[in-house]
């Protein structure tokens, strides 16, 4: 992880960032911090309702003290299923439990930062306590603060959430320009409007299939034609398949997925829809431009989302094209 992040940092790349799959997202990002001086550092996303404020404070804080203020706590909610039967936590109206803990998580934060009484009684969460031992000291994020919280959403009432409390919205890559430009912005707006906020900051990973030759751009299609089953199996992502015209996918993805059916579902993603979501980079300059086109009007941040091991070289070569355009 040192030596990625430290490579990405000298290629031009302006963020480094970690996800929760079948490793813990934090752990990597001191080793990032430790090998370099200017990149963003973020989780998109770490599963929030898997913990509670107080430790996602805490992890938060310390990544942020020892990264000299370039740290980004990316949450997200994960779905019923994983929250109650993975990791064995309660679920419930999430929308409003992700509101709750994002205001919890800020209450100890100025409790810290500013040495007030912690009292944060919340519909969900409750911190009331805080002896001077489990205190960090103040000094520790001088002239930067406690990090930002950016929040993940697809659905129009977490996405609204984002807009009315959050520091940025983090995309997920299955969402199309459509997508983007019908639900996502819209909502973020609602939210903001709510608290008086501007719109906050979007940030996209964009799926891209890329490659030396045309047997690994294949490679890599069949890896992102399996990652859109993956995702498309999930209800909540019914409405994104819908806004280009494959909603009726959805449930049939869905049913395979309960039966454990990985390859059938991927059999029913077809290239249309492949490309509807995904940038395919057969020219460097040509896929920046798509790219740009495609993303340019509607998100601040960009990321190059790829479910495959991608020449890493390739992928700053088109980075730096996109900076060129």
């Amino acid at each position: 992880m040192g030596a990625a992040a430290a490579a990405a940092e000298a290629v031009g790349y302006d963020g480094v960032w970690t996800f929760e799959g079948a490793h813990d997202p934090f752990l990597p990002l001191l080793l990032a911090a430790e090998h370099t001086e200017r990149v963003r550092l973020g989780t998109s996303i770490a599963v929030a309702f898997a913990r509670n404020p107080l430790t996602l404070a805490t992890l938060a804080w310390d990544l942020q003290a020892y990264s000299r203020g370039r740290f980004v706590l990316g949450l997200g909610t994960q779905i019923k299923p994983h929250i109650e039967r993975r990791y064995s936590m309660p679920w419930g109206r999430p929308a409003d439990r992700m509101r709750d803990l994002v205001s919890a998580i800020r209450a100890i934060w100025n409790s810290w930062e500013h040495g007030g009484r912690l009292d944060h009684r919340g519909e969900f969460y409750q911190h009331t306590l805080m002896p001077p031992l489990f205190r960090p000291d103040a000094t520790e994020v001088d002239g930067f603060g406690p990090p930002p919280i950016w929040l993940a959403g697809v659905g129009p009432r977490m996405t609204a959430v984002a807009g009315e409390v959050a520091d940025g919205f983090l995309s997920h890559p299955l969402c199309p320009p459509e997508f983007l430009r019908g639900t996502t912005i819209p909502a973020l707006r609602e939210g903001a409007a709510r608290t008086g906020r501007p719109l906050t900051a979007i940030h996209h990973s964009a799926m891209v299939i890329v490659g030396r030759d045309d047997a690994e751009r294949a490679t890599a299609r069949e890896a992102v034609r399996k990652q859109i089953a993956f995702y498309g199996s999930t209800p909540a992502y019914h409405p994104v398949l819908d806004s280009v015209g494959f909603g009726g996918l959805g449930p049939r993805l869905h049913e395979l997925s309960r039966s454990g059916d990985w390859n059938g579902m991927t059999r029913l993603v077809g290239d249309d829809l492949v490309d509807a979501i995904a940038v395919t980079v057969d020219d460097v300059d040509a896929g920046a431009a798509e790219l740009l086109s495609r993303y340019g009007g509607l998100v601040d941040r960009l990321g190059l989302n790829t479910p495959y091991t991608a020449d890493p070289d390739l992928l700053a070569e088109i980075a730096a094209a996109i900076r060129r355009h």
